[in-house]
């Protein structure tokens, strides 16, 4: 490992080789200098795996110290940015706001050894990490992961496990992906045959022959409770977790279950993948469906967020509908493109009511996107700097380089996948800031995200296998500084990570699978 690069995805701004080795095996005492409440959910997460690093956290003869301090740099102006000395017989973690501390935990936590990630596990007479300097602060706020449950259902445990390797490579965003035309998986109380209907399907389609089904019914939701219980693991992990409420598209299995929020007669809950032409109405009974949904989704979730969707919307129903247009003469839209960018303006209205900001895929871009939406552009990384050229915060996502549902490898040697090739080093070769930008745009990109939709994964050991290590090279991309990427290098330390991730029972990818 080169001296400038501790074993740590993602690099580190900084890192300065230093003397010795602080030994591990040991007793260990702890000390907090004015940032107990700072680094409280930091000290939480890092004891047990620490207890098993040391002979004991309460000191003793021959004992080292890990010191919680305050930063107290001039430089202390990004937000989640830490410092951490390893020497000889101290370690010194400083931050100066919370999240700083999960951060600089967590790379402390990639120097001990992988055993002590198991609960029997322990580190041996002779372990000991490297004195190093390490001043590190993340390059983007937004550094996300998002997971499509609609699809195929994960339960909260295997979610739990997603987002500890999320919080271990300073992920903070997990865009959760409730509802799509094959299901919709959160309770919504006084609605309850969006879960008793509307998370169930026949079948789905088989593997290896898409327009066949399988024969077999499929279902799984999230009560309440599961979701604030994930929403709060989260949160003592640094991760905000984002909800996504598909609309007006994308919603064939809410008709299912109240067809009456729809055109024509009754669907079933959608049994192939693709998309349905089946959307919402734009009468007042189903836009208050929808701000009642909203309202709930935001007591259940504390995070700023929530994803509207508004992506791959046919409007054939609408250009059919006497009711929608009748909407569009009422509100002077000349096309139901314009009546797709009304609904979706009215619903961000509710959001800001709420408290809450809306999220959007990058359609709206092209039917009036409400004003203060945050973008996620997902078919071309050129959409990023329109829609930061209009005044919108950006979200860089493009299927090129962050859709982790892709091949990662020939074909016929990978499961079965959706299509499209995103290889390991063409990830780690992503520049979300393509191209020209002045210095008003750049600030308008927020950060990047890598997406797992689920058509094709069908369990949490597939999820885990299409996530990494592709999602381990954008976490480099989304934390460390922008410059030439060396794979060789990336690898190198990868295999230190994969290491740890083993340990932690979280599946993966082999480089040389």
């Amino acid at each position: 490992m080169h001296a400038a690069n501790p074993p740590i995805i993602p690099t580190p701004r900084t890192a300065t080789a230093g003397r010795g080795h602080f030994r591990l095996h040991r007793p260990l005492s702890i000390t907090f200098d004015q940032t107990g409440d700072l680094a409280a959910d930091a000290w939480t997460l890092l004891r047990p795996i620490l207890a098993r690093a040391a002979t004991s956290l309460t000191g003793g003869i021959d004992a080292g110290e890990l010191r919680f301090e305050p930063w107290e740099l001039e430089d202390t102006t990004s937000p989640g940015g830490y410092e951490l000395e390893v020497g000889e017989d101290r370690i010194v973690l400083r931050a100066a706001d919370r999240h700083g501390f999960l951060h600089g935990i967590q790379s402390l936590r990639q120097l001990l050894p992988p055993a002590c990630e198991k609960p029997d596990g322990r580190a041996g007479a002779g372990d000991a990490i490297r004195a190093v300097h390490i001043v590190d602060a993340p390059r983007f706020a937004w550094r996300g992961l998002h997971v499509d449950v609609a699809r195929h259902y994960f339960d909260p445990r295997d979610l739990e496990r997603l987002i500890d390797a999320m919080a271990l490579h300073k992920f903070n965003r997990l865009h959760w992906h409730l509802t799509d035309d094959q299901g919709w998986r959160l309770e919504i109380d006084g609605w309850p045959r969006l879960t008793e209907v509307g998370a169930k399907r026949a079948e789905s389609p088989r593997r290896g022959a898409r327009d066949q089904g399988d024969g077999t019914p499929y279902e799984g939701h999230y009560t309440q409770d599961e979701a604030r219980r994930l929403v709060a693991y989260a949160h003592a992990r640094g991760i905000d977790v984002i909800p996504e409420i598909e609309m007006p598209g994308h919603a064939q299995a809410a008709l299912a279950a109240y067809p009456e929020l729809g055109h024509g007669p009754p669907p079933e809950v959608w049994t192939r993948w693709g998309i349905s032409e089946r959307i919402y109405n734009v009468e007042d009974e189903t836009l208050a469906f929808l701000e009642e949904v909203l309202a709930q989704v935001a007591r259940i979730f504390p995070s700023p967020y929530v994803h509207l969707g508004g992506d791959e919307v046919p409007t054939t129903e609408w250009e059919q509908s006497k009711q929608a247009q009748m909407r569009m003469a009422a509100e002077g839209l000349e096309s139901p493109k314009a009546l797709q960018g009304w609904f979706l303006r009215r619903m961000a209205a509710v959001l800001d009511r709420l408290g809450k900001r809306a999220v959007a895929w990058d359609e709206v871009l092209e039917c009036g996107a409400p004003t203060d939406a945050i973008v996620m552009t997902w078919r071309d990384a050129a959409f990023a700097w329109q829609a930061a050229a209009r005044g919108h915060d950006v979200v860089v996502c493009p299927m090129s380089h962050c859709y982790f549902d892709h091949y990662q490898g020939p074909p016929e040697s990978e499961p079965e996948a959706i299509g499209g090739l995103t290889e390991l080093r063409k990830v780690l070769a992503f520049e979300p800031l393509q191209g020209t930008w002045s210095e008003a745009e750049e600030a308008r990109v927020l950060g990047v995200q890598g997406n797992l939709w689920s058509e094709y994964i069908h369990d949490p050991a597939h999820l885990e296998y299409m996530a990494w290590p592709r999602a381990s090279a954008l976490a480099e991309i989304a934390w460390s500084p922008r410059g030439p990427r060396d794979p060789a290098e990336f690898e190198e330390r990868w295999a230190h990570v994969a290491k740890r991730l083993r340990a932690m029972d979280v599946f993966f990818r082999s480089l040389h699978a």
